[in-house]
């Protein structure tokens, strides 16, 4: 199932995030030196010498464990086997590699020592991302070692890798039954994924389910906990949230009246207000192979004020997706939304169309990339207020003002187009997020860590000169899953728009007298920070309390304002 969230997708796991668990499955490995022994008076020493080494294998001393075995005549590349395996348990793949490469075909190894070579070299290789090399080294050991679960898992790896689905899930599976002690949960986890390729759903449910019986509470077990939730039968997502909010600037107010514009006076600002919104989606359709799906979103959001009721908003969201799977780690999307707004009294406020092209690719190591471009199509239903032009009276005297004017504008200013603010916008922008690993240490403290930045750039082509603007903006997050169901999520931004023109507000006003306008472009510098404590209280169903701080630093008064915004809501989501 998708939907229009980068954040969701990527906590839905549609691709491998817990990679670097691979590493701890070496840690498990089986040692396997059957040795052949010169005679049998020297069957005690042999016996010793190999029950110490094994020691040193767990403590992660591995020369001093190989040093043990080369006082042996005809052990010696059974010693540098032992090495190369005791290595890669340590994770010291380039050294591993080494030690193994010197022993490859050596005469006193047996024919299944000689495959276990090369099947240690594979996966020395694979975790040094050379991979052609992973997958010869591990088609020149089959047939040969007998350690044939270790076998099948990196060679469904490298399938999947590769986006041979159909080939990785069956290898995985086997991987899985063979010596699952060694294997599990790492195997099944994969195998789900490959499934989830092929389209094989209930596949993928039964492999994610392996992996949540076996590591409940682990990292692999909480992320296949989530992929379990995704791999509907008939895919769907529902999700919302009700709340209560106080916000000291519901206007966005700056420091001077926008003249002509005022709704209220300058205390009306402030108040308090209850929201809603809801959204949801289904999938209608998917190709025969899987790799492609289409389906419907929709949503509602809305509020209402103690006080300024006037403002009261209602917004109605409709859309489409097309989703396409390249590969096992990366999805194209295209969706379209249309949205209408309207305010109390079922007034007209805005109509909106946006388009949307997306690409999110998942790598092995280095966590998920997000691209993104899309078109914006604003039509806001209100036209706005002229202001009342100087008529060249004496000593600048404004001639009979409109009710909520202070003062008269200089004369040619045409305020009504002007300040135009329908339009299209033009956007790219790129995300990147990454799941921290975390030292065993901290295991009490956090569950996941997960940080990301992004950039953004837009243009807005307004029909009215006053909004007409180019806009960067870069963005960080920092996401901690705690114990008890806790989570804390933050989120923030610097925006800087460039205008193309002076704006048609002043930034002093004399009551009765016409005001002056700065030749100067309009500047703003927006700076956003976002943060909620999230506490779980179901699989579906959550509390939170956020407070958000909005500075918009303008050289116009009119834009130049901050904003704090507290409130505590009640989520739920379905999937």
């Amino acid at each position: 199932m998708s939907d229009d969230s980068p954040t969701e997708r990527l906590r839905l796991g549609e691709t491998v995030r817990k990679h670097s668990g691979i590493r701890s499955l070496v840690t498990g490995m089986g040692l396997s030196l059957a040795l052949s022994l010169p005679g049998a008076a020297a069957a005690d020493a042999v016996d010793d010498a190999m029950r110490q080494a094994r020691q040193d294998v767990e403590q992660g001393r591995c020369e001093q464990a190989a040093a043990r075995l080369r006082g042996f005549a005809g052990l010696e590349s059974r010693a540098a086997l032992l090495a190369g395996q005791c290595q890669i348990r340590a994770g010291l793949y380039p050294e591993a590699l080494t030690s193994l490469d010197r022993i490859r075909g050596a005469d006193d190894l047996s024919r299944e020592q000689v495959g276990d070579v090369e099947l240690y070299r594979g996966v020395a290789l694979y975790h040094l991302e050379r991979y052609a090399e992973a997958a010869a080294a591990l088609d020149s050991a089959r047939g040969l070692t007998g350690e044939e679960a270790q076998l099948q898992l990196y060679s469904g790896l490298l399938l999947l890798r590769d986006g041979d689905n159909d080939r990785a899930a069956p290898a995985l599976e086997a991987a899985s039954r063979l010596e699952p002690r060694l294997t599990e949960p790492v195997a099944s986890y994969y195998a789900g994924l490959a499934w989830q390729g092929t389209s094989e759903r209930e596949r993928a449910r039964n492999a994610f389910q392996r992996v949540v019986d076996l590591d409940g509470d682990g990292p692999w077990g909480k992320e296949a906990a989530k992929l379990l939730e995704s791999t509907e039968l008939f895919p769907y997502f529902v999700r919302g949230r009700a709340g209560v909010e106080y916000d000291d600037n519901v206007l966005l107010r700056g420091s001077v009246t926008e003249t002509g514009a005022a709704i209220l006076d300058t205390a009306g600002e402030r108040d308090w207000r209850g929201v809603w919104e809801i959204d949801g989606g289904v999938q209608l359709w998917q190709s025969e192979d899987g790799q492609t799906n289409a389906g419907v979103t929709a949503g509602y959001s809305g509020n209402a004020h103690a006080d300024l009721d006037g403002l009261d908003t209602h917004f109605l969201r409709g859309g489409a997706y097309l989703s396409r799977r390249l590969g096992p780690q990366t999805v194209a999307q295209a969706r379209y939304q249309y949205g209408h707004a309207f305010v109390r009294n079922n007034d007209d406020y805005l109509q909106e169309h946006l388009g949307q092209l997306s690409l999110t690719h998942t790598w092995q190591k280095n966590g998920t990339t997000f691209l993104f471009a899309d078109v914006v199509s604003d039509d806001l239903r209100f036209r706005n207020v002229p202001v009342t032009d100087y008529a060249g009276a004496p000593g600048g005297a404004c001639p009979a003002l409109a009710p909520g004017e202070i003062g008269c504008s200089p004369t040619g200013v045409d305020e009504r187009n002007a300040r135009d603010r329908d339009g299209i916008g033009y956007g790219v922008a790129v995300e990147h997020r990454y799941l921290v690993p975390l030292p065993n240490e901290l295991d009490d403290l956090f569950e996941e860590v997960e940080i990301g930045g992004g950039y953004r750039f837009g243009f807005y082509d307004s029909e009215g000169d006053e909004w007409e603007h180019f806009a960067n903006q870069l963005s960080a997050i920092l996401e901690v899953q705690l114990p008890l169901d806790f989570a804390v999520l933050t989120r923030g931004s610097y925006t800087r728009r460039d205008f193309d023109n002076p704006s048609t507000f002043p930034d002093a006003e004399t009551a009765g007298q016409v005001y002056t306008l700065s030749n100067d472009d309009r500047e703003e510098n927006e700076w956003l920070f976002s943060g909620e404590l999230v506490k779980g209280i179901t699989d579906n169903l959550s509390a939170s309390v956020a407070y958000q701080y909005l500075d918009n630093d303008s050289n116009r008064d009119a834009y130049n304002y901050d904003r704090h915004i507290v409130g505590g809501y009640l989520n739920f989501r379905f999937d």
